[in-house]
């Protein structure tokens, strides 16, 4: 058994007694503060209570209080041990969860876009409330508006938006990841709420060495955790 535990030359036991003891166990003897097995442990207690002073006899508290610290510690180890097994098969079904998302479309959060050779996958989102105007903002990784798209007016429903993949100017925005926001004016109000936004995709890979674990969709990494919606097969 692996149970390890601090034990000094304490209660009793003398610094030669303490070597003699555990020489068999440990060649070169047991230094100080050195951690010692189950079998090191009872070796001492039993030495312990064999030299003891008979005029001054080993207290039943302090013998009380050291098993009960032996106890303790062979308990932590039985929990650590269980919840290594339990990490271990966590990981091992997550693993397999991810493998069997392999050629399944997903739906994840849509605010990131990927614009890949001009073209960047279609982004869905739903109005609750009839808009009097909805706009579409792409922004480049330092936040800076590269294109600003007049939706119009929208009624109530699932709606999806298609970027061209090109700036305000007209050209093709250079491949990478860009950030999406739809913002919608509703009738009465003047400032603009943002809409939520869902993108859907097919995974082609998975990343088991990433925390959280992520499923591959092109060049995309989505982790796990960001996953709202795994579509079965067709």
């Amino acid at each position: 058994m692996s149970t390890t535990g601090s034990v000094g030359a304490t209660g009793g036991i003398s610094n030669s007694l303490l070597q003699s003891v555990t020489a068999t166990a440990t060649p070169g003897g047991l230094a100080p503060n050195q951690t010692v097995n189950q079998t090191q442990f009872l070796q001492l207690f039993v030495a312990q209570l064999q030299n003891q002073d008979p005029l001054s006899p080993l207290e039943p508290d302090q013998l009380t209080a050291e098993l009960a610290q032996f106890s303790q510690l062979e308990q932590l180890t039985g929990v650590n041990d269980r919840l290594d097994k339990l990490a271990t098969s966590t990981k091992e079904a997550t693993s397999s969860t991810l493998l069997n998302l392999l050629g399944k479309k997903i739906a994840f959060d849509g605010g990131k876009l990927d614009v890949k050779d001009g073209k960047a996958p279609d982004v869905t989102y739903t109005v609750t409330t009839a808009s009097n105007e909805v706009t579409a903002t792409v922004r480049g990784a330092d936040g800076t508006v590269v294109r600003v798209v007049d939706l119009g007016a929208q009624g109530t429903g699932q709606q999806t938006f298609s970027f061209d993949g090109k700036d305000a100017a007209g050209r093709t925005l250079a491949d990478g990841s860009y950030t999406l926001e739809i913002d919608a004016t509703l009738p009465g109000q003047n400032t603009p709420s943002p809409l939520s936004l869902v993108t859907q995709a097919t995974v082609d890979g998975v990343d088991l060495g990433s925390d959280p674990p992520a499923v591959l969709v092109g060049d995309q990494r989505v982790p796990i955790d960001q996953v709202q919606i795994v579509h079965g097969d067709s």
